[in-house]
């Protein structure tokens, strides 16, 4: 229920009133110690409202020796209009730090891809900062109860001091974190309160101001960039109207823009990394990151439902600092302060759960905006009644309508972890006992089972694939043994030199995340992200779950953690012809791009040779360089055989392609994982906007191959017209370039105009480009666009609004296995990524999706889903049948041992297909960019086209769910999941499913590499 801001306003004052009284003993504190004045004052004149502020910051102490946020960068924290560069807020940082007088530390944790600086700022008592180090070890000890003893830990519990490290700046566009943070380190320094010397007495402060650097500069560029277009083009500016210039922040970073915040099971990107690279050196007991977009201030701990390997007491700790955090600010009259009904806490890949995969508290904020407008000046809040209403989880709720502020963010926020800061201060022997406990049970669960171990087969069948699964483990903090002897452990053969996960480790936490099933029944609210990700599914790897203890007393070498693990490669027998099998490894693709003037052929069927059978798509080299060729299959983890003559089976050259790649200005985030993957392994691409595709002439003089990855607007959208983006006036371009005033614009591709998608200019030359032998790669909702233009007569698009499948781990089956898309891969199923669209009719069999959808809809009974605040008390009850995962038929699925409930669809035989009643789909076909045109003026369908099914999902619903979530899988019944579509004299390859979704899919990269390489042959096998 909302009320109105009058009686609010009154509730508010009364409560203020009260705070006071009960806190005057603070105020008497802080007036002992002298006020900057000038600072104060602009505190007070800056806040847009009072009610967000606490006794805490409405005022700044003053110092004879450090200097201000104002002094050092002439404003204060929360001065409308302005933004802070990352260099600049690490040189106040390190500033503070000298001038310190021993209480700060200073120094860089690494760089990003731009080579930007992450900065590291640490405070407490000057006795502690100078033995930080011996602090450091102390929480060392806590960590690994196999070599601490039960009393040492009370000693140490009793000595160490708990680590909060606090992170900001990771989205780019949330903008306050990285600004507070600068005056909250100052406070932290300089301040004498009592709450403040309770903190840095018995806590250690961590700060890194912004993580995702290159982002940040580009924002605030961006911003200033907006600022003088406003002044500049003032009558186009009027026609846009907006305030502050037309130019949105197109790259957050090198490759990706919300996402980075997703990197955290992936590992790919600097910043995760380092901030990984540094939890492990320092072992925090929390890791608090800053976030804006919610109204005032949300202190996490989510819906659920929670991730299943979380310990209960980091799920009880999530809960204690929340409901303080609102309690604290709550009962000072703060209004907006509350927890619980945003995000859920169900899968492991924000930034905040590399604490959680390490037996420590991760939390975060999400505050009202700092820059609500383009110019960071104050704005009108007012949410509707569903954010103002009182509930228990918010019980003294947003305002109907306030004026926020760049201070009021400041204020609130600060505020807020102040409160939580002094709440670990006062009981850091119990987040200390509980750290200890954690890492404690995660060592017994190895002991007690019921799995014991987990083994990496090093000789699998993607066995450099498995490799680089190791190394990104270890990285994250995984042990990992060799096997020295071949042995047996329950059901398991393991081999000599197979990878060994023992499951008494402090970190084993990390495999218990990721190696298991997920199931995530429809019942619970709406799933904040995906809901599947189990680890070996996604890279199609084998993974082994060892339920026999006696495991552990094997045999065994630990890796040491800085050791990075590479298949064995090589040549093996003598001649001048050397075979390299195809496994679908994916530094397969890299050899051939290191190599690019060798003549390389493509076994198009299997072969036997030499003792050895080969599969389809082998790599065949005549006349041989081994002194050249040797070292690199060493490198790469390939394995080579070397034969005198070539062996007598059908195959095609694999040239090189010319490689164009489209991006689309509206949105440069998913297509960055497609990048990802290209740069990791060597494959060259030129990279140009949709909008320049109508101007470059004959793609086909150019280019040989071109990937249209997800994002992509086609020819345009409801939103943006024809011409793709909207904004300024039409005769004025909209630059975004590299400039001596605005230096971190225009990277990672620059262009004088952003507007504009490909249009039907760009449309008609695409289309062309395939007619004149060219390949196009699609995946995701690009894959829709030429379907939708109803340009592929074999491949239908098709609306599934009632399918419920967000972001969840399915089951392809291979439909064609002597395609060359499918060159490596041995089984024919193999686990694919799905997220609700698009859902692509293609070939004979499967039914239309109208009679598929209202037979769906009579199985379900009811229609709708919960919206992500709605409570169900409990959702986990009944879980999903999951379709069990088998690949070699032994008669064990994947995941049986640690997944409770998961039974498999053994279990549903004869069960409706229905399930529990439909929702709306995330972005239907089309992603999400708005209504698009159906055709092309004067673009019809080439009449020689002709569809090859390549990989589909299966017909029946109860064989689709290998880990997350599914809901009215019918609708995917015999669904297209990868087509290759023949136009004219060239190739359309359509991926429904996503092959490279952030870095966590490497078991499907292989598909896309496959299409490049193959580009001109893929018609081999038909």
């Amino acid at each position: 229920m909302s009320r109105s801001t009058g009686s609010m306003r009154r509730w508010s004052l009364a409560l203020l009133a009260t705070a006071a009284l009960a806190y005057a003993p603070t105020a008497h504190a802080q007036a002992a110690q002298k006020i900057d004045q000038e600072y104060t004052a602009q505190i007070k004149k800056d806040l847009s409202d009072p009610r967000v502020s606490t006794e805490l910051v409405d005022h700044l102490p003053a110092s004879a020796t450090v200097p201000t946020p104002l002094k050092f960068l002439g404003h204060i924290i929360g001065a409308p209009g302005y933004l802070d560069h990352n260099e600049d807020i690490n040189r106040y940082l390190e500033a503070v730090a000298k001038a310190s007088g021993g209480r700060a530390k200073y120094w860089v944790i690494g760089k990003s891809e731009e080579g930007r600086e992450m900065s590291m700022f640490v405070v407490g008592d000057a006795q502690t900062i100078a033995n930080l180090d011996k602090y450091k070890g102390y929480l060392h000890e806590l960590t690994d109860p196999r070599k601490t003893s039960e009393a040492r830990a009370k000693q140490v519990i009793h000595t160490a001091k708990p680590i909060y490290w606090i992170t900001s700046g990771m989205h780019s566009p949330e903008s306050g974190g990285p600004e507070m943070l600068m005056e909250l380190a100052y406070r932290l320094v300089v301040e004498e309160s009592p709450l403040i010397q309770n903190v840095r007495n018995n806590v250690i402060t961590m700060i890194t101001p912004v993580i995702e650097t290159d982002g940040r500069d580009a924002y605030v560029d961006n911003h200033y960039f907006n600022l003088q277009w406003e002044k500049d083009h003032p009558s186009a500016n009027g026609a846009a109207g907006g305030r502050g210039g037309p130019l949105p922040l197109m790259y957050w970073g090198k490759y990706v823009q919300h996402d980075d915040n997703r990197d955290g099971m992936g590992q790919f990107l600097d910043l995760t990394k380092n901030t990984t690279k540094t939890f492990l050196e320092w072992t925090p007991t929390i890791l608090h990151d800053l976030h804006e977009a919610q109204t005032y201030l949300y202190a996490s701990t989510g819906t659920g439902p929670y991730n299943d390997a979380l310990d209960p007491i980091i799920v009880d700790q999530w809960w204690y600092l929340a409901k303080n955090d609102v309690m604290e600010m709550t009962k000072r009259g703060v209004p907006g302060v509350w927890t619980y009904g945003f995000y859920d806490g169900w899968v492991p890949n924000y930034l905040f759960f590399i604490a959680h995969t390490h037996n420590a508290v991760g939390r975060f904020y999400e505050v009202q905006s700092y820059c609500g407008n383009s110019d960071c000046s104050n704005y009108a809040v007012k949410p509707g009644n569903t954010t103002t209403s009182k509930e228990w989880f918010r019980p003294n709720p947003p305002l109907d309508s306030i004026l926020w502020s760049p201070r009021a963010n400041t204020n609130i926020q600060e505020s807020a972890i102040l409160f939580a800061l002094n709440r670990v201060a006062r009981d850091k022997d119990l987040f200390l006992e509980n750290y200890w406990d954690q890492n404690k049970w995660a060592v017994n669960k190895g002991k007690t089972g019921p799995v014991y171990a987990w083994v990496i087969p090093a000789n699998q069948h993607a066995r450099e694939n498995a490799a680089d699964a190791v190394n990104e483990l270890k990285l994250q903090g995984l042990e990992f043994n060799v096997a020295s002897t071949s042995f047996t452990a329950g059901k398991v053969q393991v081999h000599a030199g197979d990878y060994i996960v023992r499951g008494d480790q402090p970190y084993r936490t990390i495999a218990d995340m990721y190696f298991a099933l997920q199931n995530f029944p429809p019942d619970n609210p709406s799933p904040y992200d995906d809901t599947g990700w189990t680890f070996p599914l996604m890279r199609n790897i084998t993974v082994d779950e060892v339920t026999d203890p006696a495991i552990l007393r094997q045999p065994m070498t630990m890796i040491p953690m800085a050791k990075t693990v590479v298949a064995a490669g090589g040549i093996s027998g003598s001649g001048s012809t050397v075979v390299v099998p195809n496994n679908s490894d994916n530094t397969l693709v890299s050899l051939r791009f290191k190599f690019p003037k060798v003549a390389m052929q493509a076994a198009e069927a299997a072969f036997d040779v030499d003792g050895h059978h080969v599969g389809a798509g082998a790599i065949i080299i005549a006349n041989a360089n081994r002194a050249q060729l040797e070292p690199e299959l060493v490198k790469l983890g390939l394995d080579g055989y070397a034969l005198a003559a070539a062996p007598p089976v059908k195959t095609h050259e694999l040239t090189t392609p010319r490689i164009g790649y489209i991006h689309s200005w509206s949105r440069t985030q998913d297509e960055g994982w497609v990048r990802a993957a290209f740069d990791t392994y060597g494959v060259p691409y030129h990279y140009f906007g949709e909008n320049a595709v109508a101007k470059m002439g004959d793609l086909r003089a150019k280019y040989d191959v071109i990937i249209y990855p997800a994002g992509g607007a086609g020819v345009g959208n409801a939103a943006g017209g024809r011409g793709g983006r909207g904004g300024a006036a039409a005769d004025v371009p909209i630059p975004f370039k590299r400039t001596k005033q605005f230096p971190a614009l225009g990277y990672p591709d620059s262009t004088d105009d952003i507007r504009g998608a490909l249009g039907d200019a760009g449309m008609k030359s695409l289309y062309a480009f395939v007619q004149h032998g060219g390949t196009l790669i699609t995946e995701g909702n690009t894959s829709g666009i030429l379907p939708e233009l109803n340009l592929t007569p074999g491949v239908k698009l098709e609306q599934a609004s009632a399918l419920f499948a967000r972001g969840t781990i399915l089951r392809g089956q291979i439909t064609d296995a002597t395609s060359p898309l499918v060159y490596g891969y041995d089984h024919t199923d193999v686990p694919v990524y799905f997220s609700q669209a698009p859902v692509l009719n293609a070939g004979a069999g499967a039914q239309p999706i109208a009679e598929a959808a209202d037979a769906g809809a009579a199985a379900a009974g009811r229609g709708g889903r919960a919206g992500s605040i709605a409570q169900n008390t409990t959702p986990m009850a009944n879980l999903l049948k999951l379709s069990a995962w088998d690949p070699d038929h032994t008669g064990t699925a994947y995941g049986l041992a640690t997944s409770e409930g998961n039974d498999f669809n053994v279990a549903q035989a004869g069960a409706p297909a229905g399930g529990r009643g439909g929702r709306a789909g995330f972005g239907g076909g089309r992603g999400g960019f708005g209504a698009a045109p159906t055709s092309v003026p004067g673009l019809t369908a080439d009449p020689n086209s002709s569809t090859r099914v390549v990989v589909q999902f299966p017909e029946n619903a109860s064989d689709m769910l290998l880990s997350g979530t599914l809901e009215h899988g019918e609708l995917l019944s015999k669904r297209a999941g990868l087509v290759d579509e023949t136009v004219g004299q060239g190739h359309v390859v359509m991926f429904a499913f996503r092959p490279y979704w952030r870095w966590q899919t490497q078991g499907t990269f292989a598909m896309g590499f496959n299409a490049i390489v193959n580009w001109n042959h893929l018609d081999a096998g038909r």
